[in-house]
């Protein structure tokens, strides 16, 4: 429980500080924009892998705490929230993944290209983008919508403060009902609000949450959980 704890929190604080320092692609505004914004950025690459990690780091946290799970309804629950990140993170770690690789490739061929060959390198990220787009919206509705949804549940049930639970099954709805009609209707909404102050909420909610789970850990409480 501990390390699920330290990794819940130094996880999430990876992604806050790498998705920071990622920016804000002005995907809006085109392939253009991107290649240069992208161009004028030599952090772009290694800010995608500090978020992969970041990644990696927060979903084992959360697989601890589902093997800490007793009560009978918190345990089935936090079955589904593991296969809710499980699926979420790895949907986005290969999206982040190939946005970090192709429009750093794109963007460098782009700085040196002749006006000529630009519009191709431009029409080229504009592709990627749109392909992109979508995996992204997605995996952070999975990942920061259902997943905590599904683990304020379980650690209410579990027996966790009732405002740790609540906050996250409120926080995990509004994040998969924003991201699922960012999906259906693209900018209808500032994209910030979702990935940007999403990223924020959701994270900060499981710091909290690994502090719960480190101090419970303390406490002994894992042999006293409710059983019914």
């Amino acid at each position: 429980m501990r390390i699920g704890g330290v990794c819940l929190a130094v996880g999430s604080l990876l992604v806050l500080v790498f998705r920071t320092l990622h920016g804000d692609l002005p995907a809006d505004e085109g392939g253009a924009a991107s290649l240069s914004f992208v161009a004028s950025y030599p952090l772009y690459r290694p800010v995608h892998l500090g978020d992969v990690l970041g990644f990696l780091i927060f979903a084992s946290g959360l697989f601890a705490l589902s093997d800490s799970l007793t009560h009978h309804v918190a345990w089935a629950v936090g079955r589904l929230g593991a296969a809710s990140v499980l699926v979420g993170a790895a949907v986005h770690i290969t999206e982040f993944s190939v946005d970090g690789y192709a429009l750093t490739t794109l963007a460098r061929s782009w700085a040196v290209a002749s006006p000529s060959a630009r519009a191709t390198l431009e029409l080229s990220a504009d592709v990627a983008l749109a392909v992109l787009g979508g995996p992204a919206t997605v995996s952070l509705s999975v990942v920061w919508g259902s997943t905590l949804a599904l683990y304020g549940l379980a650690v209410t049930k579990e027996g966790y403060s009732r405002w740790l639970g609540w906050t996250g099954m409120a926080l995990g709805t509004v994040i998969f009902v924003l991201g699922t009609t960012q999906f259906l209707q693209p900018n209808i909404f500032p994209g910030v609000v979702l990935y940007g102050g999403g990223t924020w909420a959701a994270h900060l909610w499981v710091i909290f949450l690994g502090i719960a789970l480190w101090r419970r850990a303390g406490r002994g409480a894992v042999g006293n959980a409710p059983q019914s």
